[in-house]
């Protein structure tokens, strides 16, 4: 049985990616076999008794750039390889739906986790090795991760505006599905990020790396997003997940809260050294849309009432992370309160020695940073943080749509 299994792994690892193969339901159908693969232990170490060539190219096949494949179930194999090994990431069922009815517990998505540390370090050896492939991977994991949330941040405005009419039953049931898809899909991206901050926390921290200091403003950026979006006092998120609709029950704060925290601690104290720990913090804190309220969320403090507001109600249930402690260990919450503490003093810090800048001075892009790169040949301005994301994707000038040759630092000029 052995033998068969671990043969039929082989042929699974060497073809799931075979440009040859033309069938897009063969290619589908290995896909889902490998799928299927990973999900259990015997199966698993099938995969891993394969020649370390093979598991090494299999690897190399999983981590290319996301654009024009099937990314998702790509994504859902890595996040297989990881789960049991991420910030209360050990679960057989999302905390919040273990009272529901139980399920077939011979399915995939409720197999017990079952990481694989053989594959992990295949992983995280392309990604340091290969200087090419780790941003090009990790640009279109961010890129699927920003459409992946807007999505799913739209289709609940439509369902909340629905379900606000007279006749809420109405809301489509195929909605429901393609919006508790795009949550998952979000949060399954987020596990993706943080496995790879935690192999190979260099690709964001060493920035003698081209790509890093881009790779952490953007990581920063749509961590911040996605907190403050599911955190904010009697936001759009916490409606939609009190309604109960069938359909959405995967939706709810723990999934997409602790995935995003497990990124951020490991950002921000499993990182090599002071310098790149700083560096993380620094990034963090710059970030126009970072909110230390959201922070403070994770571990149950109540926003302060606003000015005018009455303060919430007492009995009012908030999320805390405290709650989960037999899904969160004692080591992660305490590492959860040394970040809100840590931010919280480096926040004060850099409010206090920020200097003012006019308006004139700020990116016309972002208006969040000074300017500080100028374009060849067209000579536009921005902060080095929107043309270099930018220039990923295209490489037309924002302005002029001039083909933009080269990019320097800009000074502005002392006066007189």
């Amino acid at each position: 049985v052995e033998h068969t299994l671990t043969h039929l792994a082989a042929i699974l690892a060497k073809h799931f990616a075979d440009s040859r193969i033309v069938g897009t339901d063969i290619r589908d159908s290995l896909m889902q076999a490998l799928a299927s693969y990973v999900c259990y232990p015997h199966s698993l170490q099938a995969v891993e008794r394969i020649p370390e060539e093979q598991r090494i190219s299999m690897m190399k096949n999983l981590l290319a750039p996301y654009e024009q494949r099937p990314w998702a179930q790509t994504n859902w194999i890595l996040v297989r390889l990881w789960r049991g090994c991420g910030f209360g990431y050990r679960y057989t069922r999302l905390p919040h739906l273990l009272k529901t009815k139980p399920e077939d517990a011979n399915l995939p998505s409720l197999q017990k986790p079952c990481p694989s540390t053989l594959l992990q370090k295949h992983m995280a050896d392309l990604l340091r090795s290969d200087r090419e492939m780790a941003p090009s991977f990790l640009n279109s994991v961010l890129n699927q991760l920003n459409w992946a949330f807007s999505e799913f941040i739209g289709m609940i405005q439509e369902i909340q505006q629905a379900a606000e009419r007279l006749e809420r039953n109405f809301v489509d049931s195929r909605q429901l599905k393609v919006c508790a898809t795009c949550f998952d899909l979000s949060v399954s991206l987020l596990r993706v990020l943080e496995m790879t901050v935690t192999l190979a926390p260099e690709i964001f921290l060493d920035w003698s790396r081209p790509s890093s200091e881009l790779l952490l403003r953007r990581l920063a950026q749509l961590l911040n997003q996605v907190l403050n979006r599911v955190t904010a006092e009697r936001n759009l998120f916490d409606r939609v997940v009190n309604l109960r609709l069938p359909g959405l029950e995967s939706v709810d704060h723990y999934p997409i809260l602790v995935a995003v925290t497990g990124i951020l601690v490991r950002l921000l104290f499993h990182s090599r050294g002071p310098t790149t720990e700083n560096r993380a913090t620094a990034v963090l804190l710059a970030d126009p849309c970072f909110q230390l309220r959201s922070i403070q969320y994770l571990l149950g403090h109540a926003e302060p009432s606003l000015l005018g507001m009455a303060p919430p109600s007492a009995d009012k249930k908030h999320f805390s992370l405290q709650t989960y402690t037999d899904y969160i260990s004692r080591e992660e919450l305490a590492k959860v309160e040394q970040m809100l503490s840590h931010l919280n003093e480096e926040s004060k810090q850099a409010a206090a020695s920020t200097l003012p800048t006019s308006e004139e001075d700020l990116c016309p892009i972002c208006y969040a940073h000074p300017i500080s790169a100028v374009f060849k040949p067209c000579s536009h301005k921005s902060c080095k943080a929107c043309i270099n994301q930018h220039l990923m994707n295209n490489k037309d000038c924002f302005f002029c749509k001039a083909t933009i040759m080269g990019v320097d630092d800009y000074t502005k000029p002392a006066t007189s």
